[in-house]
């Protein structure tokens, strides 16, 4: 597992750096309002990401997996909310990409 630090999106500009998906205990990022993640599916099939719920609600229920969707081919921006940061783990969040065979992605920060 590995664990990124986001890219500052400047006026600039800014040019991506792309990593490969760690298969089965994913990769890890800071979860806050302004950061998101570009996955990249250049597998022959469709894949999941799977975001982790961790921490609780304000009402003490353990938050639920996010589960997105990958056609083949395709690319999708997912944010990386506060919600999914794991108390415990300095507000990292850990998302995993199954299968993860020419999956990449890579993490901006607005």
């Amino acid at each position: 597992m590995a664990t990124r630090t986001a890219q500052a999106i400047t006026v600039g500009g800014v040019t991506p750096t792309y990593h490969a998906a760690t298969a089965t205990t994913g990769d890890k990022v800071l979860a806050d309002s302004r950061t998101w993640v570009h996955f990249k599916n250049g597998s022959g099939g469709a894949i999941t990401v799977t975001v982790s719920g961790a921490g609780e609600t304000s009402y003490g229920e353990a938050l639920p997996d996010k589960v997105y969707n990958l056609s083949t081919g395709a690319e999708q921006w997912i944010p990386m909310l506060p919600e999914f940061g794991d108390p415990e783990d300095g507000r990292l969040v850990t998302f995993v990409a199954a299968p993860v065979t020419t999956v990449t992605f890579a993490v901006g920060r607005i």
